[in-house]
């Protein structure tokens, strides 16, 4: 039997192939009200390639009513270990070096929208799978790979297929870092408003989506030239327009929600700009001071929620999105919260500090944290593959990111990412939800042996 180390040198231009032929999809979930593409064409068309490429491995694939889809390789037991990936991606954003969905393979990486979270991610656990099936191995459980493409804009996909059909016994997701996520915090999402108008601030704009660090921000004043000028020379970019308006911009640097150390909100830099620069009448001084107070730490303080515990340490909060239109400020807000933290008493902390600015809560979306017991029989199986493959004494982890794993029964985060790893563009560049994000091509082949092997581990576990 050829090693699983020959055989991935032997399919590497392949896995390559597959995974910018992904990429090149710009599977952005839209929620739509047309039942054949209820995500949108291009979701529709990256779940459909990803069936087709298990296909070609010689995998029955199976539709979901176009929500999602999967592929089954029926073991001796009709109990199922699952495999959850995603085929949508965040918008891309600003700050390419080049086409975000024209994947670029140079120096043993492949850039674009995609490559990391989650295409080329789920892909090296695919062609695990197909690699044990091509090696003769046969798997106790059946084995169910499912491929979503809602994850990134609200999980509905998993939530409907949970909803009507029998769900794996255990399940890993690889989107995550190595060695095993065995938690995750829970996620909510806020939005608040206030009525408040300003003879000068006119707009305001700012983040594309709720869980990243909005790496772009914009205000619209009515204001003198003089006062415009001030702007600009402390390093925003300003743009005259009609009737003594200016549009002012700054840049930030993006980052997950889940994990915004080393970010800078652009929604932040900008507000204490305007302050600073003290162009704003009161009004707009309100705004911008929320924003500063609010949103200037990132581990709950400025909502008045700085939770911490041993088992998933500090909450995160950020301000993912802004819109104002001279009359109403609408403030989106993300937080991923510790597993033993007390919702109600959370809620009416984050309420009361909303009020002190003059917001409301509209709405409230909350996504429950998820925890395994890291001394269970299967995260032990799975750290001793991973740890023995990477030559590295690493422990579980509790994480910020929402994956599909919250949304089953009993589900892990399972790599790819390997930790520690040297980052090619530095901080504001390369990572998940930032501009060139990038997969190292050697990473996911070490992925793919730490599957293939974890696969064998727990397939021989009773669940």
């Amino acid at each position: 039997m050829i090693t699983a180390e020959k055989w991935i040198d032997m399919q590497e231009n392949l896995l390559i192939e597959d995974i910018c032929t992904l990429v090149r999809i710009p599977s952005v979930s839209e929620k739509t009200e047309n039942v054949e593409m209820p995500f949108g064409k291009n979701c529709l068309e990256a779940i459909k390639k990803a069936c087709e490429i298990s296909e070609r491995m010689g995998f029955q694939s199976y539709n979901h009513e176009n929500y999602c889809a999967s592929m089954l390789w029926k073991g001796e037991r009709e109990a199922e270990i699952g495999i959850f990936g995603h085929a949508d991606v965040v918008p891309a954003g600003t700050g390419w070096s080049g086409d975000p969905f024209c994947p670029v393979v140079k120096d043993g990486i492949i850039i674009g929208r995609g490559t990391s979270d989650n295409k080329g991610s789920f892909l090296a656990a695919l062609y695990a799978v197909w690699y044990l099936k091509e090696a003769g191995w046969k798997p106790k459980h059946s084995i169910r790979f499912w491929f979503g493409c809602n994850e990134e804009a609200g999980m509905e996909d998993i939530e409907y297929y949970a909803a009507h059909y029998k769900e794996p016994v255990f399940s890993l997701v690889p989107d995550v870092n190595f060695p095993v996520c065995n938690g995750e915090k829970g996620v909510l999402e806020l939005d608040m408003s206030r009525i408040l108008i300003s003879r000068v601030l006119k707009g305001f704009e700012s983040g594309i989506m709720s869980n990243a660090v909005p790496a772009d921000a914009s205000a619209e004043l009515k204001t003198s030239e003089d006062e415009a000028e001030k702007l600009s020379q402390n390093g925003a970019v300003v743009e005259r327009m009609e009737s003594g308006m200016y549009k002012v911009s700054v840049k930030g640097i993006a980052a997950h929600a889940a994990f915004p150390e080393n970010s800078e909100s652009a929604e932040v830099k900008l507000a204490k700009l305007l302050l600073d620069c003290e162009v704003l009448d009161p009004e707009g001084c309100a705004l911008m001071e929320m924003i500063t107070k609010c949103f200037s730490d990132y581990y709950g303080a400025g909502l008045g929620v700085p939770y911490e515990d041993a088992l998933s340490g500090k909450l995160t909060h950020v301000g993912g999105i802004a819109r104002y239109d001279g009359t109403v400020f609408r403030q989106n807000i993300n937080i991923r919260y510790n597993v033993t933290a007390e919702y109600d008493i959370m809620i009416e902390a984050i309420r009361a500090r909303a009020a002190q600015f003059g917001f409301v809560l509209d709405q409230i979306r909350d996504s429950k944290p998820c925890f395994t017991d890291p001394e269970s029989p299967v995260i032990k199986a799975l750290l001793n593959s991973c740890n023995s493959h990477l030559k590295m004494q690493l422990a579980p982890f509790v994480m910020g990111g929402g994956t599909y794993a919250r949304k089953l029964k009993h589900a892990v985060g399972f790599g790819p990412g390997i930790p520690n790893k040297e980052k090619r563009f530095g901080d504001e560049r390369g990572g998940a939800h930032q501009p060139d994000e990038y997969v190292e091509i050697a990473h996911l082949k070490q992925a793919f042996l730490i599957y293939a092997d974890a696969l064998q581990k727990i397939d021989q576990l009773d669940f």
